[in-house]
């Protein structure tokens, strides 16, 4: 007589099907905390790519996390291969992409993505023991949630159309840990700022408002109560060359409050042109900070970058380019001889240089593959 054998314990599998940032999937660590409170004996495992762990047999759930749209190919052919290799389990795919492109996720899936934040594991501390490979060095938390500007550009007030501030954040921080880094969208605009400033100070480490810190909102008051923080590097965002006056107000608080290195994120390639782009971060780099391109992209399916009227494949290739080729980590440095010899003095000389870049560029000879 045969015996089938009965699974006495839940498994679960939390899937990151693209990894392209060194921080681990915090929504996913979360869901595993609440897994584990749910149910104490469950078997809780992580996923990188398409190699799913020996010790998952037959997964009760699998959660599915996706963050930049042109990654979707591949979330989707993660997902259909977990489909057919575990046809009872029930699959939930979430994360940033996911809610930008529901059609597409049910198209390719026959899945109905989660929309927005998974409430419930909203209430639990990240689970730090699951760290999808990398080696963490900083805590992750957000005091708020939402944002109160409407930027054309941003996909937060469709992911988060709400801008609420938490009051238990830091029950995410992991003590052992010598960074608490912030993926707050506005953390400047929160009504408990004041009360988070003074949390803050207990924790005696470096942290880091990743996503910036509105400039339109740092006066004289805000520099000078952050300045007790040890907040490294201090960022700001230069969306719109209409905020030239604001940058340069919080630049120059900032810089009388803090010796902290400055670093601001410029986006381009939304309605910009490249002689504007130049503009924003020759004025940077005249003011002797850290300028840091960010590109703007569409939501599609598509790797490819599309460009706006006023830029082409060329200019954006020759800028990429030029901050492979030049900068550390894409980060344009305070180094003004470098500039003007990467990026010339004037307009004219910029786009002249990027041509230069992309026509050096597809000079080399490459190896051939096979």
């Amino acid at each position: 007589m045969m015996f089938l054998h009965k699974k006495t314990k839940k498994e679960f599998l939390l899937v990151e099907p693209v990894a392209k940032t060194p921080y681990p999937p915090l929504g996913l660590m979360k869901i595993s905390s609440m897994l584990k409170a749910q149910y104490p004996e469950s078997v809780v495992v992580s996923q990188v790519g398409e190699s799913t762990p020996a010790v998952v047999s037959n997964p009760d759930k699998i959660y599915i996390t996706t963050l930049f749209t042109w990654d979707l190919k591949k979330v989707v052919a993660v997902t259909n291969q977990l489909k057919s290799r575990y046809p009872d389990s029930e699959i939930v795919i979430g994360g940033i992409a996911a809610s930008l492109m529901p059609d597409y996720i049910n198209e390719k899936t026959g899945i109905t993505a989660h929309h927005g934040l998974l409430n419930e594991a909203e209430l639990y501390s990240p689970d730090y023991s699951v760290d999808f490979g990398r080696k963490l060095q900083t805590s992750i938390t957000f005091t708020t949630r939402g944002c109160i500007r409407k930027c054309n550009f941003c996909t937060v007030k469709t992911l988060e159309p709400l801008f609420v501030p938490k009051n238990n954040w830091e029950r995410d921080i992991n003590e052992s840990l010598p960074v608490i880094t912030f993926w707050d969208n506005n953390w400047l605009a929160s009504p408990n700022m004041a009360t988070d400033v003074d949390k803050l100070l207990r924790f005696k480490k470096r942290l880091d408002f990743n996503q910036g810190l509105d400039a339109r909102l740092y006066d004289e008051n805000v520099g000078e109560l952050l300045a007790s923080l040890n907040i490294d590097p201090i960022r700001f965002a230069f969306d719109d060359i209409e905020q030239e006056a604001d940058i340069l107000r919080a630049i120059n608080i900032a810089k009388q409050h803090s010796k902290k290195e400055i670093c601001v994120y410029v986006l381009y390639n939304f309605k910009d042109s490249p002689e504007e782009f130049f503009y924003k971060i020759n004025l940077l780099n005249q003011n002797k900070v850290l300028a840091f391109p960010m590109g703007y992209r569409p939501p599609v399916n598509d790797i490819k970058t599309v460009p706006n009227k006023h830029w082409n494949t060329f200019l954006l290739r020759g800028l990429k380019l030029s901050l492979l080729f030049y900068y550390r980590r894409g980060t344009i440095t305070k180094s003004r001889e470098s500039f003007v010899k990467i990026y010339g003095s004037t307009e004219k000389e910029f786009v002249e240089n990027l041509y230069r870049i992309y026509e050096y560029d597809k000079s080399i000879k490459r190896p051939s593959k096979g």
